[in-house]
């Protein structure tokens, strides 16, 4: 019933008419807002992905709450902080790395595929993918697939940005 209100709000607003039928503005207005919340998060997390591939530390922090949690099959991290301990040393091996082969040779790209999107509530959603991580192995070598695995990311609405509180990685 919604579809059929909303498509027929959606034709008169086409037709170029003022009238629509009851309740459908609304309706479309919702649709809307959970549109763009989901683009928002979809920015959000792929921003995470690009500042890891990048070693960019600041960005990589600026998609997490202050409290946020990581837990891996590594160990768990609570806190911005305790996350940034354990992924600064990475990220900075991986930029000396660079500077000295090339990013050509050390090239890493996370993928993520299977996206879905769940609203828990207004301000809270969880997105579950399933990810692989390619890297380079040196200057016109084939990138391999290194490790795979799933992820589940609990996000929550701050200040109007959505951002990663939770994100537990299996491989």
């Amino acid at each position: 019933m919604i579809w059929k209100t909303v498509a027929l709000a959606t034709i008169a607003v086409l037709m170029g008419s003022s009238v629509v039928p009851a309740g459908a503005q609304d309706r479309l207005s919702d649709m809307a807002t959970l549109a763009q919340d989901r683009m928002m998060i979809e920015d959000t997390l792929r921003r995470y992905v690009r500042a890891l591939d990048d070693s960019d530390l600041d960005a990589y922090l600026a998609t997490l709450t202050d409290d946020a949690k990581f837990v891996s099959a590594e160990g768990s991290y609570a806190g911005k902080e305790a996350i940034r301990r354990y992924v600064e040393p990475v990220m900075r091996s991986r930029k000396q790395r660079r500077e000295t082969e090339g990013a050509q040779s050390t090239a890493t790209h996370h993928v993520v595929t299977n996206q879905s999107i769940e609203f828990t509530d207004r301000n809270n959603a969880v997105v579950r993918d399933y990810w692989m991580f390619v890297v380079a192995h040196g200057a016109n070598k084939p990138m391999t697939i290194d490790l795979m695995g799933s992820s589940e990311d609990y996000l929550i609405r701050k200040g109007g940005k959505w951002l990663i509180r939770e994100r537990r990685v299996a491989p």
